[in-house]
């Protein structure tokens, strides 16, 4: 089993990477930025449309990867609780599937905001809105019940893994929007992967300190 486990948090990470990397290529940006999401439309129309294209392709195939890292949170998880487990891992793929087209679609955001066509713009930002909010809820769902079973004790995690865990890593987003730029948009733009890449590579780090299965299952 430790086999597997490091190998789908190796997987994860790559994921969170190649998600990250898409982000950088749909709206990195050196120049001045006060405010990230409403100016975000606007950097995505001034980029070239080959790094849209590049950007938005990364995304679908991250979400692949994605969902063999997930899988590691079934394998993390002690036997009596693995329906519970199952629940999270099909949570998340679920919407991470939706993740990745939502990110696929800011390269259309952008093309459509090159052009100038506000009626367009408008359609295309409430299509993606739709997105967002199935790939949102679903996951905030799966978030709240992995922090439960880190901190009862239900997987081979130590109880304060939590604090490594996306739901409360997701709420330092207040203050990586605080940065100056450039680290501004890297860090806020790509907060939600480097959640992840934090996530996967603790929990890789940690589970790789076991000599074998029979010691992660003592614990």
């Amino acid at each position: 089993m430790k086999k597997e486990l490091i190998t789908t948090g190796i997987v994860g990470i790559m994921a969170g990477i190649i998600m990250f990397v898409g982000d950088m290529f749909l709206y990195f940006t050196s120049a001045p930025i006060h405010d990230f999401e409403k100016e975000l439309v606007t950097i995505l129309g001034g980029v070239a449309p080959t790094r849209l294209m590049i950007g938005g392709l990364l995304g679908p195939l991250a979400a692949f990867l994605y969902m063999i890292g997930f899988y590691q949170i079934y394998l993390v998880t002690k036997a009596p609780y693995k329906k519970i487990a199952k629940i999270i891992v099909l949570l998340l793929s679920f919407g991470i599937v939706y993740g990745g087209a939502f990110h696929a679609h800011f390269a259309h955001l952008g093309f459509v905001a090159s052009q100038g066509n506000e009626t367009l713009l408008q359609l295309t930002q409430d299509y993606m809105v739709y997105h967002f909010y199935i790939m949102f809820f679903p996951s905030l769902i799966a978030y709240c019940l992995l922090a439960y079973l880190i901190v009862t004790n239900k997987t081979f995690y130590p109880s304060w893994f939590v604090l490594c865990s996306p739901i409360v890593l997701f709420w330092f987003s207040a203050v990586v929007n605080l940065l100056p730029q450039p680290l501004l948009i890297i860090v806020a733009g790509g907060w939600s992967n480097i959640i992840f890449i934090c996530f996967f590579g603790l929990s890789t780090v940690y589970l790789s300190t076991f000599k074998n299965s029979q010691e992660l299952g003592s614990k």
